[in-house]
């Protein structure tokens, strides 16, 4: 256990990076003197710049061969780009621009896309068993988390100390944590863990290969249900210090509501791997999408200054939080399986590149999305809001993340790849050695 939280630990700061993205650089950035409309469009735009990125970075990863190991190399590498790239989005300086803030988040993806693919596929590669797998993505969550709220604390005793803190003063406490801990973490992993001997097998040809991708059905269920709850999530996160601060009137507890958010999503991992082993992925999965959305719909009803209605909500919310990412990437690695089956090829980071590319395009899109939609009913964030404004808010953060999350579980619920069929998989691997 040591050795896997040790090999887990990057992802406390890859969680501890992704959090203020949504939540705290945006806003930041229209602090700064850009539009709603240009921080979302550059927002949403640079993600889908992983639309090429992610899929290159993961046919390489598969194809490195270096006595270092495929991952290892690739982590290492990586390191560097996304230290660049974190200093340039989280120190922007006294003013922004359009152009600096487009070519520091590319840099950042970039360092972070080949940093999360590494880790991710050799997280995969760690053992074939369907349930010890859920114990390896769920220990890389618990630590996401617990990453996540450290990096929420921060800001949170930042507020303490100095009344008037800025939006500015919390990235920089924020990129500071993740600039400082990344090396740490990084060296952590790579010396706590051997990677897996690279696996010796046949190259499928291209069309074959594609062939394979394209009838696929799980993948291509696993990668929509990921992608919707994707935007579910970046729609909950971009809008939360504004629905809390604007629609509620309780801009103090903001952060608060937060760190409710990530802590409760930490205590209900180890629920959620257990009941994986009861029920299966895919049911857990779906049972804690359905959760979620009782939360997302009650968003509507929550008077103004109800601090105790919201608390509670919250916990509703903060199931998926807890139980989708790790859950989703165990169910990967059982697709993986089929693909490898059928092609003869093991493409642990192209596969898992995709996941990560759905994950990305669908925080993208719920920015670019949603804060048009926000120009469209008249919001202000620094001005004062009529109560058709408000209403208006209301409808948009209540309604289209409840719907994205009934149609996730209903997705998931009879989702193909069970324990018996991936056992099937994994056997019918083995005489084929």
């Amino acid at each position: 256990m040591s050795r896997l939280i040790a090999f887990s630990s990057p992802s406390a700061t890859i969680a501890a990076l992704g959090l203020p993205i949504i939540i705290i650089l945006p806003p930041l950035y229209a602090e700064l003197g850009l539009s709603l409309t240009v921080v979302g469009s550059i927002f949403m735009l640079t993600r889908f710049f992983d639309v090429a990125t992610d899929p290159v970075f993961g046919v390489l990863g598969d194809r490195i061969n270096t006595r270092w190991g495929r991952r290892r190399t690739a982590l290492v590498v990586s390191v560097p780009v996304l230290l660049l790239g974190v200093y340039l989005v989280f120190f922007p300086g006294e003013s922004a621009s359009a152009t600096g803030l487009l070519v520091a988040l590319l840099i950042m993806y970039v360092g972070w896309t080949m940093f999360s693919l590494s880790h991710t596929a050799w997280a995969s590669e760690l053992s074939t068993d369907y349930d010890v797998r859920s114990r390896i993505m769920g220990t890389v969550q618990f630590l996401g988390l617990l990453g996540a709220l450290t990096v929420l604390a921060l800001p949170t005793i930042l507020d303490l100390l100095a009344i008037d803190a800025s939006m500015r003063d919390r990235a920089a406490i924020m990129g500071a944590f993740v600039l400082l801990s990344l090396p740490l973490v990084s060296g952590a992993a790579l010396f706590s863990t051997p990677e897996p001997p690279r696996r010796q097998h046949e190259h499928a040809h291209w069309r074959e290969a594609l062939r394979a991708f394209v009838q696929n059905r799980p993948l291509r269920r696993l990668l929509l249900a990921d992608l919707l709850c994707g935007i579910q999530g970046g729609i909950n996160g971009a809008v939360h210090f504004f629905f809390i601060g604007n629609v509620l009137a309780m801009p103090e507890h903001a952060t608060t509501f937060l760190v409710q958010l990530f802590l409760v999503g930490l205590l209900v991992v180890p629920v959620f791997v257990r009941l994986s082993y009861k029920i299966g992925k895919h049911q857990a999965l779906a049972i804690a999408v359905l959760t979620t959305s009782i939360g997302t719909a009650g968003i509507f009803f929550v008077p103004p200054e109800s601090f105790w209605l919201t608390f509670v909500i919250y916990i509703f919310i903060a199931t998926n939080t807890g139980a989708r990412e790790f859950l989703m990437r165990s169910i990967m690695a059982d697709v993986i399986d089929q693909d490898r089956l059928e092609t003869g090829e093991y493409r642990s980071a192209l596969y898992y590149s995709m996941l990560t590319l759905t994950a990305k395009i669908g925080l993208a899109a719920s920015v670019g999305i949603i804060y048009p939609m926000l120009d469209m009913v008249g919001f202000d964030p620094n001005g004062v809001n009529d109560e058709a404004t408000i209403t208006g808010v209301r409808i948009l953060v209540a309604t289209s993340p409840t719907v994205l999350l009934f149609i996730t579980a209903a997705i998931m619920f009879r989702f193909p790849l069970d324990r018996q069929s991936q056992m099937a998989l994994r056997a019918e691997l083995e005489t084929r050695r």
